[in-house]
């Protein structure tokens, strides 16, 4: 009997709560407000209490710095996505990111694997992070 009683109670608080959680982010954990899944805006970046590109990513994006697939022949670095700063590609996978100061990021968005492989050539199976800084492209 208790726990009739308890199932009534969370089936009337999950949906005011499911709400209030989902109702203003984006499927990928951004406010609404801002620039959607696939793009960190300036604004977003200013309020975080991040220190590089890296931590901003962590914070706002997680899902970025996961791969897309496994390490294959033809894939060696797996599906984790290649980093780009103004167009110019970073060595050192996911954790070049922390290289970028948080002060000179404009925005950062993500590139999906197709998009990358059409405007970088083949080697972009986990996508493209892209970051613009505030002096550069």
């Amino acid at each position: 009997m208790r726990y009739r009683g308890r199932l009534r109670v969370a089936g009337l608080l999950l949906p005011g709560v499911w709400a209030a959680a989902g109702g203003c982010v984006t499927p990928g954990g951004s406010p609404a407000r801002f620039g959607g899944s696939d793009v960190i805006t300036f604004e977003e970046v200013r309020e975080t209490s991040a220190n590089d590109a890296h931590q901003v990513v962590q914070l706002l994006r997680p899902r970025w710095l996961r791969p897309r697939s496994a390490p294959s022949l033809t894939n060696a670095g797996g599906g984790y996505a290649r980093i780009y700063v103004d167009n110019v590609p970073l060595d050192g996978g996911t954790r070049a990111l922390s290289t970028v100061p948080v002060g000179d990021i404009r925005e950062i968005r993500y590139i999906s694997p197709a998009d990358a492989t059409t405007r970088f050539g083949t080697g972009h199976a986990g996508g493209v992070i892209m970051v613009l800084t505030r002096t550069g492209g």
